[in-house]
């Protein structure tokens, strides 16, 4: 029960209107749940680093599992998901964009959907763990704005195994209008958000493993039929459940956790 009620505060803070609201103070740090972990910095530029938090098996052959957040709180929304990741036996890495968390300023305008520096984040947390563990396989997992970020460096990196996108945005317009029509809010993106929906209506070398939920009304599970149609090899699991919850609502739902049990199967199938 205490784990279950630290799964709801962790998932709750993640709920947002897809609008960038970065938090600099972490809720709750891994050593509070009882995980071992490092620290760690990650240099991007020069004038630039990240802040991460490193959760390494005895076996660090083990895949390794790279998170990237939501547009809202920090990396540690995502302890829960670290947790289980950790718990199936993989090697994980949690951390922060520039301007959250613990990482370097960035000026953010909150209006924005994303910003393309994320994804150069990215991709140097990527070649850090590549540099530093030399992996045998590697996983992005993104949730909601972090979608964004795994597609966009998943595109240009054919070396890269898999990914796992929760409540994918593929089509960043789409959420726009959705946006302006629930909340009244206009959200704004950076110029290479046209690129990155059209790189979504080509077929991808990489097995992609989609969870939707079917009471969202921000990313909708109907909006992947052509990419599922175009990715033979990938595949959507939908959950009665709102935007960000098919984590804690596939697990809470039954006596077994099927979330983990299809993001076993799907790292296992990748070569």
């Amino acid at each position: 029960m205490k784990k279950l009620a630290t799964l709801i505060v962790l998932l709750t803070l993640s709920f947002h209107a897809l609008a960038i609201n970065p938090v600099r103070e972490y809720s709750v740090r891994p050593e509070q749940l009882g995980l071992k972990y490092q620290a760690k910095k990650i240099n991007v530029t020069s004038t630039v680093e990240l802040n991460s938090w490193i959760f390494l098996q005895d076996n660090e052959n083990k895949p390794f599992i790279i998170v990237s957040n939501s547009d809202a709180g920090n990396m540690s929304n995502c302890l829960g998901q670290a947790s289980e990741f950790f718990k199936a036996g993989f090697n994980v890495i949690l951390y922060d964009y520039r301007g959250f968390g613990e990482s370097t300023d960035f000026e953010i305008n909150r209006n924005m959907m994303y910003y393309e520096e994320f994804s150069e984040d990215l991709r140097s947390v990527l070649h850090f763990v590549r540099k530093v563990y030399a992996p045998k396989k590697v996983v992005l997992y993104g949730l909601s704005m972090g979608t964004i970020i795994s597609k966009s460096v998943l595109n240009n990196d054919a070396s890269i195994n898999g990914a796992i996108l929760d409540s994918f945005v593929i089509d960043p317009n789409l959420v726009v209008s959705r946006i302006l029509e629930i909340k009244n809010k206009h959200i704004l993106l950076p110029d290479a958000a046209q690129r990155y929906m059209e790189s979504n209506r080509k077929t991808s070398s990489t097995p992609i493993l989609l969870f939707s939920g079917l009471k969202d009304i921000i990313t909708k599970s109907t909006d992947y039929s052509e990419f599922i149609e175009l990715n033979g090899k990938s595949r959507l699991v939908t959950w009665d459940c709102n935007h960000l919850e098919c984590f804690f609502k596939m697990t809470k739902d039954n006596d077994s956790d099927i979330y983990m049990s299809e993001v076993n199967k799907y790292i296992e199938s990748l070569i």
